[in-house]
């Protein structure tokens, strides 16, 4: 009795949600912001980190938390790229980190999810709906398992007290209050994460073709031992 209390328990755990984490190398978090009223300008942040609880059977995802390094910041212009960091913007040195924390996730359809929680930039925290897919696990050429959470957003900049602004001739503002945000985080679990270092292998027609062939050696040597294994009976 004791013995099946304890194989349930540890069955129990074992289905339990465990957290994946965000691989840097195929993610992005970029926002998008409107620039003198008909153009927008393009952003991006290369330094995050995005956990996901992922329950799998039947599969849910119990939360999602995102940390993004202000520092990061990159817009293609590094004099811009001081001033955004600087304290009539993000004010980096003091408040480095932009957190996002849900509390709660809901299914809206299919494969598309809400992620209820909360959103703190520049010390102002307020209430925030990130909406998101995941795509089915896939396995990459290493045998490592992969997911990809795409999400988008919106914010009003001046909620977080980032209210620089300039006026134009016909008194619109030269940067737009609205922020919209998106990206994608290739989420893998905590223990099987694909090496960088696998990424950065040359990759020619040779090595194409001797990954092949290997694999087809491999087939035939698994094909042969099972041969051998019905005939010697062992």
């Amino acid at each position: 009795m004791k013995q099946i209390l304890l194989l349930a328990a540890f069955l129990s755990l074992s289905i339990q949600a465990a957290p994946w984490h965000a691989n840097r190398d195929h993610s992005e978090v970029l926002f998008q912001v409107g620039y003198l009223g008909v153009s927008e300008l393009t952003g991006r942040f290369t330094a995050f980190d995005a956990d996901v609880d992922v329950e799998p059977k039947p599969l849910s995802f119990k939360s999602l938390n995102i940390k993004i390094d202000v520092n990061s910041i990159e817009t293609g212009n590094k004099m811009r790229d001081g001033h955004l960091k600087n304290a009539e913007f993000f004010d980096a040195r003091q408040f480095p980190s932009i957190i996002f924390k849900s509390d709660k996730i809901v299914l809206m359809k299919d494969n598309k999810y809400k992620a209820q929680g909360t959103l703190t930039i520049k010390n102002v925290s307020r209430p925030a709906n990130v909406e998101f897919t995941v795509t089915d696990s896939v396995k990459d050429t290493w045998g490592y398992e992969n997911k990809f959470v795409k999400f988008e957003s919106k914010l009003n900049r001046k909620d977080f007290n980032i209210n620089w602004n300039k006026t134009l001739d016909n008194q619109k503002y030269l940067v737009s209050d609205e922020v919209s945000y998106r990206g994608v985080f290739q989420i893998q679990p905590n223990d099987g994460k694909t090496p960088p270092s696998k990424h950065m292998i040359p990759d020619t027609e040779y090595i194409r073709e001797r990954e092949i062939q290997n694999r087809k050696n491999q087939e035939e040597s698994s094909f042969s031992k099972g041969i051998r294994k019905l005939i010697n009976g062992n």
